[in-house]
């Protein structure tokens, strides 16, 4: 779904950054404002409702999918809704809530698989709270519409070799090349999910989660249950990946979504030190958040000594558009027409397909990689033996042989230098090909 949303914006916006990043602001906008609702319709409380939706919006984990559009900016708004929507059946037991909760998780499911644990966690609650609810028709007309999903996915894997389940399967560790796990490396895994964990969601908040935890009674108070059994069941699951693999910090992130209503529920009742407490945790974790976002004003007063730019994560998305514009005095310098531009990196490939005049149809050979997109997609093998040249980009300190015994000659090679902050953080190799032949890519089945 990431690809209609991106083809509904750019086609009213055009190729733009803010075509891309306006999905992420809608959707991160609408999941606030949803949190906000959900938060009223649970405990009737606008004060409640309104600090929900302050603490969201300076979180970390949300921020991740505020400012840049993957997966979890959809996911985040789906999820939320589906449990709105959830709730709004059990309060009312009216079946259109039910269907409308079904196809808000559609959509999830679409955007991210993982939204999927929406209906396991449905079935767990209405076990702890009502078991003679599970069995009537509301929930198992949601499973029903919610499985709707399931018929493109399935379609869709039966003519593409199950690569979806492959992919899913790789992440999490039982598909792929396995690698042997100490218990150090465990407790390595263990310890940097639970601190990534605590580290998105903010330190400073830590504290009133804390309470809030200690003084939820999720045995008589169905609300709290609701709100923090999503959380529990996520953070679990992955936790026990974690066990045997790295965990990616964002991966977990969409089950904190309610936490800030269990927290300013607790704050309802909490003291007046508690609550400035919360103000100013807000504030800080917000203020460190736009330094994180915009240091370069910052480096001026020693920022840069803290956070080097070489080690700032940011630095990632530097240098792109640089590149492109470069690619494309190649391409009219040295009369390139018919050439394509490619990478060992399907990063570089698609981040060339945006900067490159008129986004032109990148590609992205494997030289060991796992499968991705590209592989599902013409390569570049259709253009062997028909004079055609290559635009070669490769984070490589060098290139490597089979790239270049795949064409006639190398006309060109240059190094890219990207500048962030004041520093170079990454050196690239542009090359140019004349004629290709043909690339021996590396066979794998690690999707």
């Amino acid at each position: 779904m990431i690809a209609v949303y991106n083809f509904i914006s750019t086609t009213i916006f055009g190729d733009t950054d803010f075509a891309i990043k306006f999905n992420a602001v809608l959707f991160s906008f609408l999941s606030a404002w949803v949190v906000f609702e959900l938060a009223l319709t649970i405990y009737k409380k606008t004060n409640i409702a309104f600090w929900s939706a302050m603490m969201l919006t300076v979180m970390p984990f949300f921020h991740l999918g505020s400012i840049f559009h993957t997966t979890d900016s959809s996911l985040y708004f789906f999820w939320i809704l589906s449990l709105y929507l959830i709730w709004k059946a059990l309060e009312s037991d009216r079946l259109k809530w039910w269907i409308l909760a079904g196809i808000a998780t559609v959509f999830g499911i679409l955007s991210k698989n993982i939204m999927v644990l929406t209906l396991p966690i449905l079935g767990l609650y209405l076990l702890l709270t009502d078991k003679k609810r599970f069995f009537t028709k509301g929930p198992w007309l949601y499973v029903l519409v919610s499985c709707l999903s399931l018929l493109p996915i399935l379609i869709w894997n039966f003519q593409n070799d199950f690569v979806t389940f492959k992919h899913v399967g790789t992440l999490g560790g039982v598909e792929g090349e396995k690698k042997s796990l100490t218990l150090i490396q465990s407790l390595k895994y263990m310890g940097e999910y639970l601190g990534g964990q605590l580290g998105f969601l903010s330190p400073f908040f830590i504290p009133i989660l804390w309470m809030s935890f200690k003084k939820a009674k999720l045995r008589t108070d169905s609300r709290t249950l609701f709100l923090i059994l999503p959380t529990l069941v996520v953070w679990a699951l992955f936790f026990v990946m974690a066990i045997f693999k790295n965990v990616n910090v964002n991966w977990p992130a969409f089950g904190m979504l309610t936490l800030p209503i269990v927290m300013a529920h607790y704050l309802d009742a909490a003291s007046e030190k508690w609550k400035k407490y919360t103000l100013v945790s807000g504030i800080l974790t917000g203020s460190l958040l736009l330094i994180l976002l915009f240091p370069a004003p910052f480096d001026a007063i020693g920022f840069k000594k803290i956070l080097k730019p070489s080690k700032d994560p940011l630095n990632r998305l530097a240098g792109y558009r640089e590149m492109g514009a470069r690619v494309d005095f190649l391409k009219d310098s040295l009369e390139l027409e018919d050439s394509f531009v490619y990478s060992d990196s399907y990063h570089l490939s698609s981040e060339m397909a945006f900067y490159v005049q008129g986004n032109p149809q990148t590609f992205n050979i494997n030289l060991g990689r796992r499968k991705n997109q590209f592989d599902l997609w013409p390569g570049i093998d259709q253009f062997e033996n028909k004079g055609l040249g290559g635009i070669y980009i490769t984070r490589e300190k060098e290139i490597q042989n089979v790239v270049e015994m795949g064409f006639d000659q190398k006309v060109l090679e240059e190094k890219f230098y990207t500048i962030y902050r004041g520093d170079t953080v990454k050196t690239y190799i542009i090359a140019v090909f004349e004629n290709l032949n043909h690339i021996q890519e590396v066979q794998t089945n690690s999707y």
